[in-house]
């Protein structure tokens, strides 16, 4: 399975890539300021045993969301959640 966390980078987003990652599963973390956070969410995946990635974007923008979803299919393949 392949998701894409809007918000991944902390909080509640971070929990939930973490989540994922524990379960096997491919995640993209968006990000919009904090690439650090990011990167630390998208490293706590691989430990867990997923594959991960970063992508910055503003999810209320409509070109950074098309441009989220083209990485995270580029990277891993269709998306099974959001």
């Amino acid at each position: 399975m392949h998701v894409l966390v809007t918000g991944g980078a902390r909080g509640i987003g971070a929990a939930t890539c973490r989540l994922a990652g524990a379960r096997g599963w491919d995640v993209t973390v968006n990000y919009l300021g904090d690439e650090v956070a990011a990167e630390a969410a998208a490293a706590a995946v691989r430990a867990a045993g997923g594959r991960a990635i970063i992508a910055r974007g503003d999810v209320g923008v409509e070109a950074d969301v098309i441009a989220l979803f083209d990485a995270a299919e580029a990277a891993f393949g269709p998306l099974g959640g959001v």
